[in-house]
């Protein structure tokens, strides 16, 4: 087995720990339990628990940014139908998420408060993300707006709701959806071309 066959074991465990008892109650030697090695071993390939847990989060923002960019490319939509395929993707990806493992925030608190860095990396890319679909739309001429970077800052800052796995116990699914058709709407009112 490789090093990166044994990381992606040792990640892929962790995630299940993590989502099953919390980010909180596991130890890197029941982690190494998971792994059927010793604790001796696992931290030759991670130095703590929060450096596997920085790692799957980055695993997992990183994959999210992939299916947003599939989004942004696809020549298919027009760019409103991007925006709103772009908002609708982060809301079912973060509720889907927090539904199926609830513990996980736990994970996310520990990662936005020690590892800023990986949670601004990902803000940086949706925001890069954001920037390239309304230049897309400035250029076709559906989008009008003044400056691009605090356009994109500030639609990021408007959709910021539905990326966090902490207000998803507040309403349903169909709520939140309607929530975002009502943001992308309101969005899309003050950037969409005469």
């Amino acid at each position: 087995m490789t090093e990166l066959d044994i990381k992606s074991q040792i990640l892929a465990a962790t995630e299940a720990r993590f989502s099953q008892y919390g980010y909180n109650k596991t130890t890197m030697a029941e982690i190494a339990r998971d792994c059927g090695m010793s604790a001796a071993n696992l931290y030759r390939y991670f130095d703590s628990k929060l450096a596997i847990g920085a790692a799957i989060a980055n695993q997992c923002l990183l994959e999210k940014d992939k299916e947003l960019g599939l989004i942004v490319v696809d020549s298919s939509l027009s760019s409103a139908d991007k925006l709103q395929a772009f908002i609708q993707f982060i809301l079912h990806y973060t509720f889907n998420h927090f539904t199926e493992s609830p513990r996980i925030n736990e994970l996310i608190d520990a990662i936005t408060i020690q590892c800023p860095d990986v949670i601004q990396a990902h803000r940086q890319s949706s925001v890069d993300l954001l920037r390239q679909l309304l230049e897309q739309g400035k250029n076709s001429g559906e989008f009008s707006f003044e400056n691009l970077d605090e356009t994109a800052e500030a639609v990021n800052t408007a959709i910021s709701i539905f990326y966090l796995p902490s207000v998803m116990p507040m309403f349903s699914l169909a709520e939140f959806e309607k929530k975002a058709k009502a943001v992308c709407s309101l969005l899309l009112k003050a950037i969409k071309a005469d």
